[in-house]
């Protein structure tokens, strides 16, 4: 039986690498929601490497920018953006060309944006591609020219639109691929993971009704990532620690995220599965100012604390208000009712 066993294993195939190539796409509208903020402030230069350089000159000039956006040193082109009406913040976008380090060529697009406290940029494009049928979408998160930093950029599995960080396998429909980048990251070659596995719940123990609009997770060693929004709360993962990093729940037009600062870890072993519970019940806490004989509660300084840790923030809109009640302090009587005014 061991000697069968054993022939059958060395006669069966080897896992067959799939190759796909990676295309740059530059974005007019941004709508990609990323787990970490990737604007940085805009100093002197975009610093994005190229064959005659370390970056891309840029120069304050009146309410915009000069650039050079083909790398020789001198800047050709003058942004000067476009203020959104309603938001007030000035966005504007190009695409930087030349070089690349290893003698291909580059095309880099990047955004940016001034919410009147100067000029802050992100990658504004993605490397596009796709891998058993599932279009990818990778982000130069860190902002450093290279789309391959496990645990610090981003890719987009499939059509959510929603971000996870670039770990080093992927949940590509009912299977999880390792993945590696070739030919200075214009390439990608995914094969089944044969490491040990388990499975990440996050929705059976979930306390709440609304929708999982989006939910996060990275290992505590930075070396993998998911996005379970798309999965229904519920992923096959390398075995590990996790953490959840960002996610958001909907009902209706309502929508609110959650601060996960607080939460613990999650263990998953191999072979097992492994839930998180969290969200209801919500304990919410406040301050208040007293000034004389009267009492100022702020909608601002109200907390909502969930079952797992989390910090429920963002609402929006901010809804029903919660009751406070003002107490005789020896009777208990009821002196006064207080809500928030309404916001819907």
């Amino acid at each position: 039986m061991t000697f069968g066993l054993l022939l059958t294993a060395l006669l069966a195939p080897a896992p067959v690498a799939e190759h796909a190539s990676l295309d740059v796409k530059a974005y007019r509208t941004w709508k990609i929601e990323l787990p970490a903020d990737p604007f940085q402030k805009v100093s002197g230069t975009i610093p994005i490497p190229h064959a005659d350089g370390a970056g891309f000159l840029v120069e304050p000039r009146g309410q915009g920018l000069a650039i050079d956006t083909d790398g020789d040193g001198e800047v050709d082109r003058e942004l000067n953006g476009r203020k959104d009406p309603d938001t007030q913040v000035r966005h504007a976008r190009v695409v930087l060309t030349g070089k690349a380090t290893d003698g291909g060529d580059l095309r880099y697009p990047v955004r940016f944006k001034d919410e009147g406290s100067g000029w802050t940029w992100a990658a504004g494009g993605a490397l596009v591609g796709q891998v058993g049928g599932v279009g990818l979408q990778i982000i130069d998160l860190d902002g450093n020219g290279s789309f391959h930093d496990v645990g610090r950029d981003a890719v987009v599995v499939g059509g959510t639109g929603v971000a996870q960080f670039l770990g080093e396998t992927l949940a590509v429909g009912d299977g999880l691929m390792s993945l590696t980048f070739e030919d200075g990251d214009r390439g990608l070659a995914v094969e089944p993971f044969d490491g040990a596995t388990g499975t990440l719940d996050i929705a059976t123990d979930f306390g709440g009704k609304g929708v999982m609009l989006a939910a996060v997770v990275q290992s505590v060693d930075g070396r993998q990532s998911f996005e379970l929004g798309a999965h229904d709360g519920k992923v096959t993962v390398p075995a590990g620690s996790y953490r959840l990093v960002t996610a958001a729940l909907g009902l209706g037009d309502a929508r609110v995220e959650v601060d996960p600062a607080r939460m613990k870890a999650v263990k998953v072993s191999g072979d097992a599965t492994a839930k998180l519970g969290w969200g209801a019940p919500i304990r919410a806490t406040f301050d208040y100012e007293r000034e004389g004989g009267e009492l100022t509660f702020d909608p601002r300084r109200v907390s909502y604390v969930g079952a797992g840790g989390e910090r429920w923030i963002g609402w929006n809109p901010i809804g029903k208000s919660p009751k406070f009640q003002i107490k005789e302090k020896d009777t208990g009587d009821v002196l006064v009712d207080v809500v928030f005014p309404g916001s819907c």
